[in-house]
């Protein structure tokens, strides 16, 4: 048994890792500088007050509407960019290619795999947010903002049309688009570099920080490690795509029946 529970945890488990990566350290730091970008855009000081107390206003529905339009196209802009470097642009930590059975996952196993574990992930994550947004309050007396998506959700003065939009974003959007930037170049380029372990980490700490919420930042560093691990673990961009599906998806059946849950 625990033979067993060391081979599920492990990172180094023979013919498991990542072989065939045409992405190395300095992709992932493109798409980290980018990124970046877009957080620290208004400065410092006003990263720290919408990490902290959220934007502090009601975003009209053209408004968040244009937010939707332009995440999507950001970071899609991200992925077609680093994607055309690295396709073009000769690396020397690309691997050639091999016939081996080993470099063909198994994709449908894979993605079983995070179906099953979804649950758990979930019920730690959600603890994690709560004990995170404890703690703020208790040492400092300020209550921390939920994520503006959250906020946006729950605001009544948006139509069911667009509270619709926002869910298809949440759900879809987020796993497509985030976990070829965050795990796909991010972590897989670090960890061409760095130990594994230290990727997982480093990967998952920009990946909370990006979401710009003191609140749930604990939780979501969480998330990004167990993507990380996932995609490392079974060597498929589908399976943290689909346990990171699950887990929106949990938010969002909370947002409807327990707000207050929500992360």
């Amino acid at each position: 048994m625990q033979g067993k529970l060391r081979e599920l945890f492990s990172v180094e488990f023979p013919g498991l890792e990542i072989r065939r990566s045409r992405y190395n350290v300095y992709h992932a730091v493109i798409a980290t500088i980018v990124l970046c970008g877009l957080i620290f855009s208004n400065g410092l000081a006003s990263f720290w007050q919408q990490f902290v107390y959220g934007l502090n206003q009601t975003m009209t529905p053209k408004s968040l509407l244009l937010n939707l339009v332009v995440s999507t196209v950001f970071f899609s802009a991200i992925i077609v960019t680093v994607w055309l470097i690295a396709r073009f642009v000769p690396s020397s930590a690309r691997v050639p290619s091999s016939s081996s059975c080993e470099e063909h996952p198994d994709r449908l196993r894979a993605v079983l795999f995070a179906v099953v574990i979804a649950p758990v992930v979930a019920i730690v994550a959600l603890g994690l947010n709560w004990v995170g947004a404890s703690a703020i309050e208790w040492c400092t007396n300020v209550k921390p903002a939920d994520q503006e998506l959250v906020k946006c959700f729950l605001d009544g003065n948006y139509s069911f049309l667009l509270r619709g939009l926002l869910v298809l974003t949440v759900l879809f959007q987020a796993p497509l688009l985030e976990e070829p930037i965050f795990r796909g170049i991010i972590f897989r380029g670090l960890s061409k570099t760095l130990p594994v372990w230290s990727a997982m980490v480093i990967s998952g700490a920009f990946f909370a920080l990006v979401h710009v919420n003191a609140a749930s930042f604990v939780a979501v560093w969480f998330l990004g490690i167990v993507f990380a691990w996932l995609y490392q673990r079974t060597r498929t961009i589908l399976a943290p795509m689909t346990l990171h599906f699950l887990f929106n998806g949990t938010n969002v059946i909370l947002l409807l029946f327990f707000p207050e849950l929500a992360t």
